[in-house]
């Protein structure tokens, strides 16, 4: 019998409508499935189903092969649904498309750090007992916190793995052999740590008595115990049984065992197509163990679950015991490339989500609070001190963003006192650098303080005194506290308040604290919770500036404005990987902006602002213009050197803001942006932590919101994702795990009985791993590429360097458009930067004049058509220009003639504005619906056309313009004399403006009713005659 090549779908048919029903971007009403039903049976399409026996056939293959959606009674009372992440994490290892790309152990590459593995995080603080515990070495597996001897003779403790030069080594703790008389044993000798290679291993823990090699050593189970240091005392040996050894040993019965990191988002979305909030608390994860170029994809985040009922801490209970039990049991899977099965540990690494987020799952107060730092113990202003809470050049307006977050000092309706400038120097310089660091020990030790003030009576006010001085606050603990606060309200007698409080705290349960505290890898929530550089930098400096230079600094006329707009409009962005800007949207709909509009500004803002505002703000726009493509570093080749640039950077543009005014200071995200750094070392490159590509996601929820009933929001999300992540799985090839008869027909409605499951979890007696038919697979196709139109231009013999028979040819035809090697599309005209073969080291410059293909050039492997030869024209970069901190560009007249394998990138060359004094004295044509009507537009007319600028203001392939990049010296930042020169400006502007105040308050106030004297003339209000 011929084996269904559909399967596990009876037919290409339903397969395709099963796919189309439930892709993560394809959500149908029922109303539009059955007009879709109509439509296929209308033109014949044979063996159709029902779109009700299409969800019947769907529920039952689902749950034969889907991923299992688990209700779970929330600690706070609250149900919801969440998606199995053992069943998650099983699929992401049995498909073809997402295994190959899995790392599984930390990298030592030396001081390059382009991935999380290469990180500090994963290489040295993560907890060893939750990492990959195991190196195959030949036919010996090699586990940590076990004992082996090593060809040396001398015999050691792994701690942990790490790759180098491809290679295992471990670090380990050196055995030393002791006797207490009776038998001999081992000491761990915790202190003397040494790194050993793969080919130094020679006996492993379940060898060792039946080696040659060991016969006169110690037995490996016999460990006295433990020492921290050369002369310290013997601490008894408490990490694992040394009898059995690691206890993933004896779970995985041969299996490999794997670490599968993953980071974890959440954040709120609405539910509803209308403008009307309809909070959805979701969670997402991606797998940290991807590149960075996979991990940013749509198809690798993982949905968990959403509620507009259970706040984010209830749901992340749910999650967390989900990882409790794997870390306990594991996750069992199947390996696509080993083709075996696998034991899996999850780890979490860090916790992404926007500010707010962040804080509350740090336990912390937030950003408007007195402590407003998360991750360290930094203060802002003083109770019932004014700190400059108006807009930075003192203007009154609604439109800035500088006061749409409370001031730290902001306490109440209290009259305030003015500051002074040594309290506001002592507050600034507090400020613009980092405080001691918050830590798990002390905040777990606020917490049970917090707890016994509230449940004891008259502790209620010291617990908000204690929130408001040390910046603790577990919302998750919040609601028991308030429900111990309300259990006693309608007692009279303190004793007997006090009675029915404690017996009210025995009904809660013993653990009430947030659960983020049990989570393990290592986590501390004010370390593992990593600046968010969109939030902090895109939608916060960015735009707090652009809507200041909107509303305060172009003024109420429209010149200045409509200036901007054509600006803007005739900014060049070639290169940049942006449309052209609309200057229209960006003025007139600054306070409307999304992060992507501020991507662009950014790149933009040093070459329209020049002279619309004031030298201060404009130098840090500059400051920060040379920021920003610094931490959007996708690749970072020597992490020493780029974090003493990135630190410098960032106190540059913290220098120019105090010039500027040290009012942006009430800002907490001005302070936040000091911890990058410290991030970057533990994690890697900040957009490995940006979230992008989860905020892009809360598109897909809200969709899958909009196509449910809205009665149960929770399961159906969850129920929907679940179907899509088992189309994805199937139809990219992926092993499926059939499960059998009791494990399909079991109620996993209780995430306790779905516990039973997992914990046999995908074992041969609960089901068997299938390969999908070859015809799903077939429906999902590599992407293809469309070559460019040919103009059909002759192209001169200009370089003999290429073969005589392509340049004796007489077909040449010349192209528009080419995609070079890392992806840009490239247009005749566009700056790139090519590797010349008189300097192969340095990057050269040079603009495109031509792409020539040789039209009898065939396709390469890919489906792709390449350019034969690119005729570049050389330009020079030389020193910088001052104003705008960037370098200049010469174009001169030499011609270079190279294959696109020589060319790096695009990048994104400016006219040289402000010298030249261009004007928007030129026109161009208008386009309405893409055609030319009879009206034009005012646009920028450059005059000297060749006097350049590279932009290395630029996000996209900033790694390759970074060598171009201005460094500031590090003597010429000198943040105190700056912050000290701004107060002394903030002061006087406070002072003029006072006196500005008093003089056209006085007439008003003092004139009073006019009168009429003796002799008939008006006297004014202070007795003087008018």
């Amino acid at each position: 019998m011929a084996t269904n090549p559909w399967r596990p779908w009876p037919d290409k048919i339903t397969c395709t409508l099963d796919a189309v029903m439930h892709l993560s971007r394809s959500a149908f009403s029922g109303k539009q499935l059955n007009i879709l039903h109509w439509l296929l049976s209308s033109n014949g399409v044979p063996m159709m189903r029902s779109v009700k026996a299409m969800h019947a056939f769907n529920r039952s293959l689902h749950s034969t092969c889907g991923i299992r959606t688990i209700q779970f009674d929330g600690a706070l009372g609250n149900k919801f649904f969440m998606n199995s992440l053992a069943d998650i994490i099983a699929q992401e290892m049995a498909n073809p498309r997402v295994r190959p790309h899995l790392h599984f152990y930390p990298e030592d590459a030396g001081t390059v750090v382009n991935e999380y593995w290469h990180a500090k995080h994963w290489r040295e603080d993560a907890d060893p007992t939750i990492l990959t515990p195991l190196a195959v070495i030949g036919s010996q597996h090699f586990y940590t916190l076990e004992p082996c001897l090593l060809k040396s003779g001398i015999a050691v403790m792994p701690t942990r793995w790490i790759i180098r030069n491809g290679s295992f080594y471990a670090t380990a703790w050196v055995l030393r052999p002791v006797s207490d008389g009776v038998e001999q044993g081992w000491v761990v000798e915790e202190y003397n740590v040494i790194h050993v290679s793969d080919s130094e291993l020679l006996v492993s823990f379940p060898n060792w008595e039946a080696s040659q090699s060991t016969h006169r050593l110690p037995n490996a189970k016999h460990l006295f115990g433990t020492s921290f240091c050369q002369l310290g005392p013997l601490v008894p040996w408490t990490r694992t049984n040394a009898s059995i050894g690691n206890p993933w040993r004896a779970r995985a019965k041969g299996a490999r065992v794997y670490c599968f990191m993953m980071w974890v988002y959440c954040d709120d979305v609405s539910g509803n197509q209308s403008k009307r909030w309809n909070e959805h608390n979701s969670i997402l994860f991606s797998p940290a163990g991807l590149p960075r170029v996979l991990l940013q994809q749509e198809y690798n985040v993982h949905f968990l679950c959403t509620s507009n009922i259970a706040p984010p801490l209830e749901m992340m209970d749910g999650l967390v015991q989900q990882l409790e039990h794997a870390w306990s049991e594991g996750i069992w899977s199947w390996d696509c490339v080993h083709q075996e099965r696998v034991l899996l540990i999850p780890g979490m690494p860090a916790f992404l989500g926007d500010n707010p987020m962040q804080s509350e799952f740090s336990c912390h107060i937030g950003q408007g609070g007195k402590c407003l730092c998360r991750i360290c113990k930094a203060k802002g202003g003083e109770r019932g001190v004014v700190s400059g809470n108006v807009s930075p050049a003192g203007e009154s307006s609604a439109g800035s963003d500088v006061d749409s977050e409370r001031s730290s000092g902001a306490v109440g309706r209290q009259k305030k006192r003015p500051e002074t400038m040594q309290e506001m120097v002592s507050r600034v310089t507090q400020f613009v650098q980092p405080g001691p660091p918050r830590t798990r020990e002390d905040t777990l030790e606020e917490l049970t303080k917090m707890i016994a003030d509230g449940t004891r009576i008259g502790g209620r006010t010291k617990l908000r005194e204690r929130k408001t001085m040390t910046g603790v606050k577990d919302v998750f603990l919040d609601v028991f506290l308030e429900r111990l606060h309300g259990s006693h309200k309608d007692v009279r007698t303190k004793a007997a308040k006090q009675v029915a409080l404690d017996a009210y705290r025995a009904t809660l349960p013993e653990n009430i604290i947030s659960p983020v505290w049990r989570i393990k890898v290592g986590f501390d929530p004010h370390r593992d919770t990593p600046v968010e550089i969109l939030h902090t930098v895109l939608l916060g400096f960015v735009k707090y500036f652009w809507r200041d230079a909107i509303y305060n600094r172009l003024g109420t006329g429209p010149a200045k404005k409509e200036l901007l707009k054509v600006r803007l409009q005739s900014f060049d962005t070639a290169g940049l990987e942006i449309r052209r800007l609309s200057g229209q949207t960006l003025v007139q709909y600054a306070g409307s902006l999304t992060g992507r509009d501020f991507r662009a500004i950014v790149q933009a803002a040093p070459f329209v602002l020049y002279d619309l505002v004031p030298a201060p703000c404009f130098d840090t726009w500059i400051a920060l213009s040379n920021l920003v493509p610094l931490i959007w570093q996708p690749q970072i080749p020597n992490i020493d050197t780029y974090i003493l640039r990135l630190e410098l950077a960032i106190r540059e543009f913290i220098m120019r803001t105090a010039l500027w005014t040290p009012r942006w200071f009430n800002k907490a995200k001005f302070h936040t942006i000091l911890h990058l750094p410290d991030h970057i070392k533990r994690f890697g490159p900040a957009i490995l932590f940006a979230t992008e590509s989860f905020e892009s996601f809360n598109a897909v929820i809200r969709s899958k919101s909009i196509h449910s009933n809205h009665q149960a929001p929770s399961r159906d999300i969850a129920v929907a994702f679940a179907h899509a992540n088992r189309i994805r799985h199937l139809l990219s090839g992926g092993q499926q795990f059939v499960r059998s008869e009791s494990m399909s027909t079991s109620n996993p409605s209780m995430f306790h009985g779905l516990i039973m499951d997992v914990a046999h979890g995908l074992r041969q007696e609960d089901g068997i791993w299938e390969p999908v038919g070859h015809g799903p697979h077939s429906l999902v196709g590599d992407s293809s590429f469309v070559s460019s139109t040919e103009m059909g231009l002759r192209f001169p013999n200009l370089n003999s360097s290429f073969p005589s028979e392509m340049l004796d040819a007489d077909v040449f035809a010349t192209c528009k458009t080419m995609m070079l090697l890392n992806g840009d599309v490239c247009r005749a005209g566009q700056w790139i930067l090519f590797y010349h073969m008189s300097q192969p080291e340095r990057p050269c410059l040079a603009r495109v004049s031509e792409i020539v293909r040789f039209l009898g050039t065939s396709m390469n492997a890919a489906g792709k058509v390449s350019p034969d030869a690119i005729l570049l024209q050389r330009a020079t970069i030389s020193t910088f220009v001052d104003s705008y901190r960037m370098p200049s560009v010469t174009i001169v007249d030499e011609w270079d003639l190279v294959q696109i394998s020589n060319i790096i990138c695009v990048v994104n060359v400016q006219h040289r504005c402000l010298a030249n004094g261009c004007k928007a004295s030129g026109s161009e044509h208008m386009y309405q619906e893409r055609i030319a009507v009879g009206h034009t537009r005012a646009a920028v007319e450059h005059i000297n056309p060749g006097d350049l600028i590279l932009n290395t203001a630029q996000m996209r392939n900033a790694a390759h313009v970074d060598m171009f990049r201005f460094r500031a010296e590090p003597t010429a930042v000198d943040l105190d004399n700056a912050v000290l020169s701004g107060v002394r400006n903030e002061i006087d502007t406070q002072k003029q403006l006072a006196r500005q105040q008093r003089t056209t308050a006085a007439p008003s106030r003092l004139q009073g009713p006019s009168r009429t004297s003796r002799g008939g003339r008006m006297q004014s209000g202070v007795g003087g005659s008018i």
